[in-house]
């Protein structure tokens, strides 16, 4: 590739010869990251749900835990990204993100170890296993949003009922951010953290950071406006992902290169656009958004592994 001679004749010995082929296939790695980080970042995510099912579809011959390691360490550096820039927009529940970081952590230490005995040469199970959560896991979201309605008036009747016993056991929480907008919501604390420990195992497991399965838990199951539970699960995401990336690197779960360098620098850079997009957009289109790209997703990867 003339273009690119003087990248490997210029004395850097370690750099590869660049061809069309690789260029193009780099850029592809780059534009995917890109979309995957401003997506990944809009929904609270990390991004994982997306690259686990595009690798393990597009190039199936990467072993299932090299693929989780690769996309972990790649959700934990988007991760990173957009903590940083949610923590200037000031929409972080900061003491729920250290608390459910905590107890994610030991659940994304032992996951790597774990996925390496269990599913070694078993590709179809890992995916079938895979694609079966985001399945289930539309389908809850799906009936969830149609009963918020109907039975809006039935929850407020209850929550008076268990005003007392909630007052005992919830804790209040109140969040200024930077716009100016105030958010108000309890949070049952114990029942969070418990989750949170079961997500540190699942997202290091399957490398997929485990925000996709978390915010729409804080938003229906907590009480948690969408915007802070975006916010606060990326915060939380950035701490055990990167203990669980750790812990793929050292038993050799990571491809370096060029998969981690190049759709690394698109997952940074998206992740940057969808925290700022992240308060243009209205939350019931965030969670609509993801709910048909976690089915699309998940029926792919079922077929994949029946198949396989």
């Amino acid at each position: 590739m003339p273009g690119l001679d003087w990248l490997t004749g210029s004395g850097i010995e370690w750099l590869p010869a660049v061809g069309w082929q690789q260029a193009i296939e780099w850029l592809t790695l780059a534009a995917v990251g890109f979309i995957t980080g401003v997506f990944g970042v809009l929904v609270g995510a990390g991004g994982g749900f997306i690259l686990v099912p595009i690798l393990r579809i597009f190039f199936p011959d990467i072993e299932p835990a090299v693929v989780s390691g690769t996309v972990l360490a790649l959700v934990a550096a988007n991760s990173i990204s957009g903590a940083f820039a949610y923590r200037y927009m000031r929409v972080v529940d900061k003491r729920s993100a250290y608390l459910f970081a905590a107890a994610a952590i030991p659940g994304s230490v032992i996951a790597p170890f774990v996925l390496k005995q269990a599913l070694a040469g078993l590709p179809g199970i890992y995916d079938t296993a895979f694609g079966l959560i985001l399945v289930i896991l539309a389908l809850r979201l799906v009936t969830q949003q149609l009963g918020t309605g109907r039975h809006s008036r039935l929850s407020r009747a209850r929550s008076r009922r268990r005003s007392f016993i909630d007052s005992q056991t919830l804790r209040r929480r109140r969040i200024t951010a930077e716009s100016g907008e105030t958010y108000r919501y309890r949070l049952h604390e114990s029942w969070a953290i418990l989750i949170n420990f079961v997500l540190g195992f699942i997202s290091s497991f399957f490398g997929i950071g485990g925000g996709f399965l978390r915010t729409p838990i804080l938003v229906y199951a907590f009480g948690f406006p969408v915007q802070v539970a975006v916010a606060t699960s990326i915060f939380a995401l950035s701490f055990y992902t990167t203990a669980g990336a750790a812990t793929h690197a050292i038993i050799g779960n990571i491809e370096w290169f060029p998969t981690f360098i190049f759709t690394g620098i698109g997952l940074v850079t998206g992740g940057q656009i969808g925290a700022r997009l992240s308060g243009k957009v209205r939350g019931p289109w965030i969670m609509r958004i993801l709910m048909l790209v976690i089915l699309i997703m998940g029926v792919q990867l079922v077929i994949q592994g029946i198949r396989g």
